[in-house]
């Protein structure tokens, strides 16, 4: 199942850390706050307020380097009628193909994209759509390993080559924003979604439906979708009144 290509996403996150739903703060990991035991049961609720995608994280992965919450992303892939993609960990094909394999709609690569681009060429053939890039910005550069790391590497030359190596879709992330409820950093966003044709899919810091309008106002830009974390879980607003106000808004 996929969602229209005509329609803006707001695709709810499950963030897993020690097999719990949580929220982090910036991707601090000792900043976090649970707000269910069970991903499964987190995910459930998303898919029956309305979400037509779910992003998963396996948080204890990106530290790790590899999977390590993938038996919780693997019931959530077959417990849910709704397409799922999930990142965290994710640094060789073998992980990719089997979260394929497990059901899941879309791998999200971050680290390795940016430390082995000819593998990343690889993936992307392999792939094609299944596949998707975390580009992941900290204080105007690429982050890595978990958002604990940057490189040198500046965003949207970084969504060029990117582009040229074959991926077909990014998910844009300003770290410093991501779980503030500040709102997302716009100017960011039409930075990447200007840097070539790829699909992108915004991520942090959206803390009110006003945001989401005016993400979904870049919609022109090649933005589809924005990834909604902290502000659904607080109850700055609910998913129902977020889809309601864009379908508002299309009308």
């Amino acid at each position: 199942m996929n969602p229209q290509n005509n329609d803006f996403l707001i695709i709810p996150a499950v963030d897993i850390k020690d097999g719990r739903c949580v929220r982090l703060l910036r991707g601090e990991a000792a900043a976090e706050t649970v707000f269910d035991e069970d991903p499964l049961r987190a995910a459930l609720r998303w898919q029956e307020e309305g979400a037509r995608f779910l992003h998963v994280v396996d948080l204890d992965g990106a530290f790790a380097g590899q999977p390590v919450n993938d038996a919780h992303v693997r019931r959530i892939a077959s417990g849910l009628s709704i397409p799922v993609e999930v990142g965290g960990g994710i640094r060789d094909t073998k992980t990719a193909v089997a979260y394929i394999e497990a059901g899941v709609n879309r791998v999200v690569v971050g680290t390795a994209a940016f430390s082995e681009p000819d593998w990343l060429e690889e993936l992307a053939r392999e792939l094609a759509e299944h596949l998707v890039v975390g580009v992941d910005v900290k204080k105007g550069k690429v982050a890595v390993r978990g958002w604990t790391g940057a490189s040198e590497e500046e965003p949207a030359l970084a969504v060029e080559r990117l582009a040229r190596a074959g991926v077909e879709r990014i998910i844009y992330t300003d770290t410093m924003k991501d779980g503030t409820l500040e709102g997302p950093n716009f100017a960011g966003l039409e930075a990447i979604a200007g840097a070539s044709a790829v699909p992108v899919i915004a991520s942090g810091g959206v803390g009110s439906v006003e945001d989401l309008k005016r993400i979904a106002g870049m919609r022109d830009l090649g933005v589809e979708g924005a990834i909604v974390g902290m502000a659904l879980y607080r109850g700055e607003f609910t998913l129902r009144d977020a889809l309601a106000a864009l379908e508002e808004r299309s009308t």
